[in-house]
């Protein structure tokens, strides 16, 4: 009995610590505050050095502003935004859910990526690089590079934005606004959502698709108001790596 009774114990110590990595992993910080005005993780409000984690949601009130740092990418979540943010394989990732991101990085050995629906957008390597992305509706999101390059894919279709442009897009899918959070790196990551085709939904709402010539992207005008603001960020929070 008493071998069977420290068989029991042995096996429950290694399995805590065959445990310990993966919970070290779960609860390790990606990020930090550094301004909150009506920011919130989750149900609680949250105020400047608080440390965000993997798959926390921060949303901001309709008149609000959040700015975080994960790794050498600065973000500014504007007024009735949600996110969620990841640290990838290599460069940060922001997950959009609804509203507008403001980006700055000047970083020379880090990017970032951001999705939006179905949308991947990926910093290009030119620093420093400014832009900002709004996800209008499920099917629908604006991409402004106002310095540097951005990457947009979007089903098959890719699109280099250059700085002082803007274009608006058309997910190949939407994606649930309301779900679990995973990181889009995980492979799990499809299966924890729906997805709706895009065209299919515009045609239910007897509405034309915003596209052209079959296209997912329409360049528009940039927005002058936005450029300043991401201008603003940049210079307050600056990369410590800019050559």
């Amino acid at each position: 009995m008493r071998f069977l009774t420290k068989l029991s114990f042995a096996a429950i110590v290694s399995l805590s610590f065959a445990l310990a990595p993966v919970h070290a992993a779960q609860t390790q910080s990606v990020g930090m505050i550094l301004d909150s005005q009506g920011g919130h993780i989750g149900s609680a409000a949250t105020s400047a050095g608080s440390s965000i984690y993997a798959g926390d949601i921060l949303s901001t009130d309709t008149d609000g502003s959040l700015t975080v740092r994960v790794g050498q990418t600065t973000y500014q979540l504007l007024g009735d935004t949600t996110a969620a943010f990841y640290l990838g394989q290599t460069s940060p990732i922001a997950e959009l859910r609804h509203g507008t991101i403001l980006v700055s990085n000047n970083s020379a050995t880090q990017g970032f990526e951001i999705f939006a629906s179905d949308v991947r957008i990926v910093s290009g390597t030119d620093r420093p690089v400014q832009g900002q992305v709004s996800l209008r509706s499920p099917c629908e999101l604006e991409v402004n590079a106002h310095e540097g390059v951005m990457e947009v894919v979007a089903g098959s279709e890719k699109k280099t934005v250059d700085h002082d442009h803007a274009y608006r897009v058309v997910p190949e899918h939407s994606v649930d606004k309301i779900r679990d959070a995973i990181s889009p790196e995980d492979p799990d990551y499809h299966k924890n959502h729906t997805h709706t085709a895009c065209a299919a939904a515009y045609a239910n709402a007897g509405k034309a698709p915003l596209v052209l010539a079959n296209s997912h992207f329409t360049e528009v005008a940039i927005g002058a108001v936005a450029a300043v603001a991401i201008i603003s960020i940049h210079k307050a929070y600056e990369s410590p790596d800019r050559p």
